[in-house]
């Protein structure tokens, strides 16, 4: 009886779910927040269940207990398939993106995660904030510094939360550099150091297609040093960038995109960071942090496949580095499925903060800029 009357309501409301009345059930059941101390299941919808969504994120909330998905939106039939059968998927509907606002209007659902392209961010994040539904998102928030500001405008005109997963914040090494620059131990800062070096390279579509009218090493890769950067400089503000990069690759040459930089901000306070940037490292993915103060200098170091090591005479022999970024934040982007959770019961606040993210927007327009003028650029 319930599956019938389940059915009749998708036909009712026109959504095109191509699961069965006994798979929608899940969808139509509700589990809210009750105000009685006791922690319950929050109902939640997925938007996009591409390459990252599918492989890291996605599975992320589905071993998270205190979630419930209630149904996932992805255009693409044969990924829709893919991510069913890889991931057992069948008990939970998909939908199209024609369906979204329909979806989001349903009084049972909590929260909304966004791992759709960023071109597609600003109206989802906006669609779904309208309604009420508090929004992670997958960096960036949005393409553009307008677009970003007002995602997170609507997130306070609408009393919900926007949550960028900048996964790199929730990492045991950086969380731990954060709190040493707070301690003041290192004294005055002089030099912040980041290196981001990919393995394996992406695939020349994805960088033929990603931000055609930038610079998708700055904008796609370099965003997250630059919000490490951000964050670990509590906001301050920067003076001037200069950018410099090379095409090795002779496929990239063709298309103008650069696979190799170097970015250098000064600051206001007289500190000095740079940033480079590679996206092929045959030795494995390499992200390091280091901060040099007057007092001291720490280091976010990489962690590596294994602890075992073996030492001769004539040196020692380690493991690798983590393959690529999957394996070395694997941890961290659970942590950051988990922290949204407890931002949604109100435990704690955002770790990625509205004015944060509008500065790292503007440093990549800068950077851009910079970048195709070959000058330096100042704020």
């Amino acid at each position: 009886m319930l599956s019938r009357r389940l059915s009749k309501l998708c036909r009712r409301s026109g959504l095109s779910c191509n699961t069965t009345p006994q798979k929608c059930q899940k969808f139509s059941l509700s589990t809210v927040v009750e105000n009685n101390n006791k922690k319950h299941r929050l109902n939640v919808g997925v938007i996009g269940a591409g390459r990252i969504a599918s492989s890291v994120h996605i599975p992320n909330v589905l071993r998270d207990r205190r979630y419930n998905i209630s149904w996932i939106i992805e255009d693409s039939n044969q990924q829709t398939v893919k991510v069913q059968e890889d991931l057992f998927l069948q008990d939970i509907p998909f939908f199209k993106s024609m369906d979204r606002k329909r979806l989001l209007a349903d009084k049972g659902l909590d929260a909304v995660f966004i791992f759709s392209p960023t071109s597609t961010h600003a109206e989802l994040i906006c669609d779904s904030l309208k309604e009420g539904k508090s929004v992670m998102v997958e960096k960036p928030t949005a393409e553009s510094y307008t677009d970003i500001k007002t995602c997170y405008d609507t997130a306070e005109n609408n009393g919900a939360i926007l949550l960028t997963s900048f996964q790199r914040r929730f990492d045991s090494a950086f969380d731990e550099l954060k709190k040493t620059v707070l301690s003041r131990s290192l004294g005055e800062l002089q030099l912040l150091r980041l290196t981001s070096r990919d393995n394996p390279k992406p695939s020349y579509e994805f960088l033929s297609n990603t931000d055609i009218t930038g610079c998708n090493l700055i904008s796609d890769m370099a965003v997250h040093d630059i919000d490490m950067m951000v964050w670990l400089t509590s906001c301050s503000e920067p003076e001037s960038v200069y950018v410099m990069t090379h095409i090795r690759d002779e496929t990239l040459q063709k298309i103008r995109e650069p696979d190799a930089g170097v970015i250098s901000i000064k600051f206001k306070n007289g500190m000095i960071a740079t940033i480079d940037v590679f996206r092929e490292s045959v030795y494995g993915y390499d992200i390091r942090a280091e901060l040099f103060g007057t007092k001291g200098m720490a280091v976010a170091d990489n962690p590596r496949r294994s602890s075992f090591c073996v030492d001769y005479l004539q040196g020692s022999n380690m493991p690798p580095l983590h393959y690529s970024f999957p394996q070395r934040f694997e941890k961290a982007f659970a942590t950051a499925v988990s922290h949204f959770y407890s931002c949604l019961t109100g435990e704690v606040e955002p770790l990625i903060r509205k004015e944060e993210c509008l500065l790292v927007s503007e440093i990549i327009d800068k950077a851009v800029e910079s970048y195709k003028t070959g000058q330096i650029v100042n704020f």
